[in-house]
């Protein structure tokens, strides 16, 4: 019998899949906060010995990081907490971050993202058309105090 068909190395753990960081974008725009939550958490793993994978992945994008603050908080731009409101009276939240800070899940989207790009430069009021053609009218923006 084959060698292909026996099961000798049943004993030996799997290799761990390395997980793919958030990738860099060109240019790297962090809003402050971001900045300084990864800084946080790069000393932390450093001084800990920690994932040398997620070190990396830190290190890489603070070395091209461009804090952004916002310059009109009545505009949606880099660090805006957005919600909008849809036709049928459904309201959603969007904050718009840095590529590292993302969580989609939760709502906090890179600003390259179609929907951070189609409320970019919205003020309340404003109707915009959200991937899907999903139109949607601003209902509040909201920054971090800085």
């Amino acid at each position: 019998m084959s060698k292909a068909f026996t099961k000798e190395d049943e004993g030996t753990p799997p290799v761990p899949v390395r997980k793919r960081g958030a990738p860099i974008p060109d240019p790297n725009y962090v809003t402050p906060a971001g900045a300084h939550a990864a800084r946080t958490e790069l000393d932390a793993l450093q001084r800990s010995g920690g994932d040398p994978d997620r070190i990396r992945e830190l290190a890489d994008h603070l070395a091209t990081a461009q804090e952004l603050a916002p310059e009109d908080r009545a505009v949606v731009g880099l660090g805006a907490t957005v919600t909008v409101e849809d036709e049928h009276g459904k309201r959603s939240t969007y904050r718009i971050v840095g590529a590292i800070e993302a969580d989609p899940k939760r709502g906090i989207l890179s600003w390259q993202t179609p929907i951070a790009n189609a409320l970019w430069g919205a003020r309340v009021g404003d109707s915009v058309e959200l991937p899907r053609g999903i139109d949607v009218e601003i209902v509040a923006i909201e920054y971090d105090a800085t």
